[in-house]
């Protein structure tokens, strides 16, 4: 009889449970090596160890369980465990946002002030704003550092994960108990999801077939100031809020004469359209993008902002959404014309490609006819066919 060999399964090894913060940002094994890894000293980064719980580290308490490093006693002789430490690693974020990238949000001296100065005084008080603001900082970096991009965009990935952790099941509760911790949230989640490396299916508005988590919060930002905007005025907020709403009258202020090219849309979809309740939400859909085109005048300031833009998506209605979800030709057709207009926002950074990006994934969709449709959208692009 054969001699039959003993099954023996795949090696075991010993799991990493206690790993530095920048091997779990990386997901790579960490051999627990203190005060430096051996990951961190071949990276030349800073290292840096969560404190444990019951033998087991959270990554999502970062805010509440301070980081601890060891360092040799002089007195005793020998290396020691010390009193909680920082994370080096998130005060060169905090650091890098307050220095650069609060300057990329805008180019009016009060916003930036508010960016630099008082977006990380809410974020004191309310960690998961403090965590996207550590995640725009890590893309911002990935964005200069091309050579440490996945490094930077790991750390984004984690601290913008565990804020939404936190606030998703809360929003309700955190709009009532901080709204203005919720509504900076909201706005650096919007960014956030710009400045993450694209791809190829990416749509803006939609993931995975369903409404973006960011445009969720993002309208949800409206309701936040509609309901506290007495409290979120005298408070740290005020300055970018009295700002929007001057912003607001500005353009409302402008006179809207009629552009062709939205007024030869406005006809092709209603001799398309011949559901009276679709043509409305189409009309309303065109309608609210006039208030983002009445800027594209020679009345209009060189530098557009992101209000200017985003008032498109923020106040456009559900049912549109849906049949753009849905890929309805007319409704990629006014998405289409909704391209140039953030096109003008690519002087920043986490902007940049997005208009090009959208418009050559519209066009990959509509069939023949309606391609012809978007042609004054290509134009502006530089996109001839």
């Amino acid at each position: 009889m054969a001699t039959q060999l003993p099954v023996t399964g795949r090696r075991s090894h010993r799991k990493s449970r206690n790993g530095c913060q920048q091997c779990k940002a990386r997901k790579v094994k960490c051999d627990e090596g203190r005060p430096t890894c051996r990951n961190c000293k071949k990276h030349h980064v800073e290292c840096s160890f969560f404190a444990t719980t019951n033998g087991s580290p959270s990554p999502y308490e970062v805010s509440d369980t301070p980081l601890i490093s060891t360092h040799a006693d002089p007195a005793a002789g020998q290396t020691t465990s010390t009193a909680p430490e920082l994370a080096i690693s998130d005060l060169e974020l905090l650091h890098h946002f307050s220095t650069s990238t609060a300057y990329t949000f805008s180019q009016h001296p009060a916003i930036q002030t508010f960016w630099r100065v008082n977006a990380p005084r809410i974020g004191f008080s309310a960690p998961y704003a403090l965590r996207a603001i550590l995640a725009i900082s890590a893309l911002h970096l990935a964005h200069l550092r091309p050579h440490q991009k996945k490094f930077y965009v790991n750390q984004a990935e984690y601290h913008h994960d565990a804020a939404v952790k936190q606030v998703a099941p809360n929003m309700t509760h955190l709009m009532q108990e901080d709204s203005a911790g919720v509504l900076l949230f909201s706005m650096l989640t919007s960014f956030i999801s710009c400045a993450k490396p694209r791809k190829l299916d990416d749509f803006l508005l939609f993931r995975r077939g369903e409404v973006s988590e960011w445009l969720v919060f993002f309208r949800g930002s409206g309701t936040i100031v509609k309901y506290a905007r007495d409290s979120l005025s005298s408070g740290p907020m005020a300055a970018i809020l009295n700002i929007r709403g001057n912003r607001t009258e500005f353009r409302n202020s402008l006179v809207t004469d009629q552009k062709s090219f939205m007024s030869d849309l406005e006809v092709l979809i209603r001799e398309e359209v011949r559901d009276m309740e679709e043509l409305k939400i189409y009309l309303d859909a065109l309608e609210e993008m006039k208030r983002s085109y009445v800027l594209w005048t020679d009345q209009c300031p060189t530098q557009w902002e992101t209000d200017d833009v985003f008032v498109w998506p923020l106040g456009v209605s559900q049912e549109f959404l849906e049949l753009l979800r849905e890929q309805r030709p007319v409704a990629l057709v006014i998405f289409g014309f909704f391209c140039p207009l953030l096109h003008r926002l690519e002087w920043m950074w986490w902007i940049n490609g997005w208009a090009i990006h959208l418009l050559s994934r519209i066009h990959g969709l509509l069939d023949a006819a309606h391609r012809s449709w978007i042609q004054w959208p290509m134009e502006q692009l530089g996109w001839c066919t």
